[in-house]
């Protein structure tokens, strides 16, 4: 043992006594100064645990770390301290102790870098509470490269019934929701685009996107509903959620086209948040809206016609004749295939009248305390990418589910 360690072992005897350092300097016959650096040195020893060891992998994103301690560590929060481990970035997997036969204990972990899928609405949240709302930044000139291996398609995008304040016994909140919708767009067109190069998107809104229509929280028709926030802040959160989803899915296409269908929750506030939208959009050359009072809407894809309805109050079976006779007739009549694109009941279903397919899509809304009274409960949690070739009319369907 040197002199130094001589010194520290000494030290550390003589501060159970609990003296002044000229106390300590004059039994260790040695500088107040020379004190103080004693102090910091066991101070830096009681911090660092013995026999540390980390192996950071870049290539797989791994660390192993091994640390022995006088203690065994109690908590996930205790391992990521303890170890160094960043847990914005890391998420730790494996986590082993072992006593030593010194009484000691070998705390050992292997932590990954997190995955999208590591993320939870907790982590959202977090991001969230020291976001200020800023202005929403639109690209005023679109930059679009195509893949010429690549077939060019249309793509409708369709998130139906999402029910946003929407009280569920899964414990939605506004915020997790709201991190599931972004997810939701960014999953479906990455998959659209590794295998298609697209030309336009249709994205159709409202459709129950609100959950309530009125100051008393209640539907179009006045039904009372358990919510998770109130009107003006369903309608303000849920005004920048769609503006930044239309601003993400005009950078992947050359034309998109945005269409209200109204739904039985939210007739009113989704024609409301479908004007502010054109208002706000009217600048950008290449997104234009469908918004007219009318509960029947269409759209043509190369030669696919496509018509909307919300489904409720009607027989689903009707509504091909409904679009044949409609102001739309001339387009219905004149397409090759013929498609009807409805939501309202929260669970996927398609069917063929007559030659004209009828799409009931899927939702991605929890179970709320009405649907679990009437049991309807256990459907999929879902959304779709519906993707149309200009002359062999629909050739794909990308789904994400919760």
């Amino acid at each position: 043992m040197n002199k130094t360690e001589d010194l520290l072992e000494a030290l550390q005897q003589l501060l159970s006594h609990k003296k002044s350092k000229a106390y300590y300097a004059q039994k260790l016959n040695i500088t107040e100064s020379e004190v103080d650096e004693l102090l910091k040195e066991l101070k830096n020893k009681e911090d660092l645990p013995e026999e540390t060891s980390k192996k950071v992998n870049t290539e797989k994103g791994t660390i192993e770390s091994s640390i022995v301690t006088d203690f065994e560590p109690k908590s996930t929060e205790d391992l990521y301290k303890l170890h160094k481990i960043d847990k914005n970035l890391y998420k730790i997997s494996t986590y082993w102790s072992k006593l030593k036969s010194n009484g000691k204990f070998t705390s050992s972990v292997l932590a990954s870098l997190k995955k999208s899928a590591d993320y939870t609405p907790e982590d959202f949240a977090k991001f969230l509470s020291n976001w200020q709302p800023t202005k929403i930044s639109v690209a005023t000139e679109l930059v679009y490269l195509n893949d010429v291996h690549k077939e060019w398609v249309d793509v409708e995008l369709n998130i139906a019934d999402f029910h946003l304040a929407k009280k569920t016994k899964q414990g939605d909140t506004i915020e997790s929701k709201t991190f599931d919708y972004y997810k939701t767009i960014t999953d479906l067109i990455t998959k659209v685009k590794t295998n298609y190069t697209i030309d336009k998107i249709v994205f159709p809104i409202s459709n129950d996107f609100f959950h309530t229509d009125s100051y008393q929280n209640t539907t179009t028709n006045g039904t009372p509903q358990d919510v998770t926030a109130w009107y003006d802040e369903e309608y303000e959160k849920g005004f920048t959620l769609l503006a930044n989803s239309i601003s993400f899915l005009s950078n992947h296409c050359k034309e998109l086209e945005v269409i209200l269908v109204q739904g039985n929750h939210d007739r009113t506030k989704g024609f409301y948040v479908a004007h502010a939208l054109e208002v706000f959009f009217q600048k950008e050359p290449n997104i234009t809206f469908q918004r007219h009072h009318s509960v029947v809407k269409s759209t043509v894809l190369g030669n696919t016609f496509i018509g909307y309805h919300h489904g409720n109050n009607c027989k689903l079976e009707d509504l091909p004749l409904l679009f044949a006779t409609s102001q739309d007739s001339e387009a219905f009549g004149k397409a090759k295939y013929r498609e009807v694109h409805t939501g309202d009941k929260h669970h996927y279903m398609a069917k063929e009248v007559k030659g004209v397919r009828i799409q009931q899509m899927p939702s991605l809304s929890g179970t709320d305390r009405w649907h679990q009274d009437n049991g309807y409960v256990n459907q999929l949690r879902a959304a779709l990418a519906l993707v149309y070739h200009p002359e062999q009319g629909k050739i794909a369907e990308f789904e994400f589910r919760l």
